[in-house]
């Protein structure tokens, strides 16, 4: 049968299975105790396999598509291209970031751990024990992985996931009493920070780091936090919550206070309207996303205005002919219309992008606002290196052609209501134009260490 038919034949029978979980749920209703439990778990094996073939399938698609270092696709010693993760990206509507690890992840259980990936594709293990033992025998030898995995997978599946892992450990100490530090070597090196938007103005900064300086830093802020609690009002007379002023010492020590100032730039886009209190419709904080209009014209009330004319028509920048830097007013507006990189799901901020000539200027693009886009280095090396292909069939929407041949559209013109209006305004404020946060005590440090902060 022609691999085409094949594939046809698997997404018809899949279509099945989506009328069979239809069934269920209208049949849901006429369940007694005893039969939903058993559906509960009859649901949690069929969960488990779907897990395991979409590990198999994410694999697949690795397999298919080998790192090419010779073309920039890729580098010494990768198993497959790094432009593998953002194509399943792109067709499951993930950010590349989540979808490279979690690849990373299938990749190495399924050549890692094969009999449990066996046994999660058979509805016999579940994904989050799966994930422990792969998650804890990382720094083992493949021989002494292979010991583990055999010897958890001849026991009972029936432990909770906490004795599961209580299990592991012990056998890993066993294998190798030097696993504990060889782990935590490893933990170390995936230290890092992240930040993700959260609602009403406000944003969620994670930090993974060593265990002993996370609980230096909070102790350091809960101390100043609880120091300075009888002096701490609100503007009506009440006290902030412990946790708001851990949150305000956090942000005083790392930008400053009366005596020390850090020039940290943020950029607001907001319509003229917003701005000269015509109206209340949101600004855009770039990096984060929409803000109130309070808090955007209090943001930009100290700073440095730059105003950019666009056509009144269109709203696009006259055609700069055969000059191919943009002008700064140029380059400013891509960024403040479009944010981000313009690959889809990409969460890089326009901050950290390159401009790109959607058409190469040296194959006759032009640099005008219909013919430029934002990209991270990532997917700019993808457009140019990794068998990606870019066609922008208006302003501001881009269509990228996948090396599979799916199609997969970013419109940027949904960024901001007034991406076409005759104006657009941004405003640089610095955070030394911001209320002053609250005072820390000070405090001598016995390293001669300085950081540039």
């Amino acid at each position: 049968m022609p691999a085409g038919e094949v594939v046809d034949d698997l997404l018809g029978r899949l279509g099945l299975v989506d009328g069979v979980f239809d069934e269920v749920l209208a049949g849901l209703g006429s369940c007694d105790a005893s039969a939903t439990v058993a559906l509960a778990g009859r649901l949690a094996r069929l969960t488990a396999r779907l897990e395991g073939v979409a590990i198999h399938v994410q694999v697949q698609l690795a397999r298919q598509r080998p790192a090419n270092p010779a073309v920039g696709d890729g580098e010494g010693g990768d198993a497959y291209s790094p432009f593998v993760a953002d194509e399943l990206a792109a067709a499951l509507g993930q950010s590349p970031r989540t979808m490279s690890g979690r690849l990373a992840t299938a990749w190495e259980i399924a050549n890692r751990l094969p009999a449990a990936l066996a046994d999660l594709t058979a509805g016999m293990l579940d994904h989050t024990r799966l994930a422990a033992l792969h998650q804890l025998t990382t720094c083992l030898t493949d021989g002494q992985r292979a010991v583990v995995e055999a010897a958890m997978l001849a026991g009972s599946r029936l432990a909770s996931p906490p004795r599961w892992r209580r299990k592991i450990h012990r056998l890993v100490a066993r294998l190798d009493p030097d696993a504990a530090a060889k782990r935590r070597r490893h933990a170390h090196t995936q230290r890092g920070i992240a930040i993700q938007s959260l609602q009403d103005g406000t944003a969620c900064l994670t930090a993974i780091l060593a265990a002993e300086d996370a609980q230096a830093i909070y102790d350091r802020i809960n101390h100043i936090a609880r120091t300075d609690a009888h002096t701490d009002l609100h503007t009506d007379g009440g006290v902030r919550p412990i946790d708001a002023r851990r949150a305000d010492v956090l942000t005083a020590l790392l930008l400053g206070n009366r005596r020390e100032h850090v020039s940290v730039e943020l950029q607001v886009i907001a319509p003229v309207g917003t701005l000269a209190g015509l109206d209340d419709n949101p600004a855009e904080l770039v990096g984060y996303g929409p803000i109130p209009a309070e808090v955007g014209r209090a943001l930009a009330a100290d700073a440095r205005w730059r105003r950019v004319l666009t056509d009144p028509a269109t709203g696009t920048v006259l055609d700069l002919g055969h000059r191919r830097t943009p002008t700064p007013a140029l380059a400013r507006l891509v960024r403040h219309q479009q944010t981000r990189c313009v690959f889809p799901g990409c969460g890089m901020p326009a901050t950290h992008t390159d401009l790109d000539h959607t058409t190469a200027h040296s194959h006759g693009g032009r640099t005008a606002l219909d013919n430029l886009g934002l990209l991270c280095r990532r997917h700019h090396t993808a457009k140019h290196r990794g068998g990606w292909k870019l066609h922008q069939p208006r302003p501001g929407v881009f269509t990228w052609t996948a090396p599979t041949g799916r199609t997969y559209t970013t419109d940027t013109t949904t960024n901001q209501e007034e991406a076409n209006s005759q104006t657009a305004a941004c405003a640089t404020a610095c955070v030394n134009s911001r209320p002053t946060p609250p005072t820390i005590p000070n405090q001598r440090v016995s390293s001669g260490t300085r950081y540039p902060f």
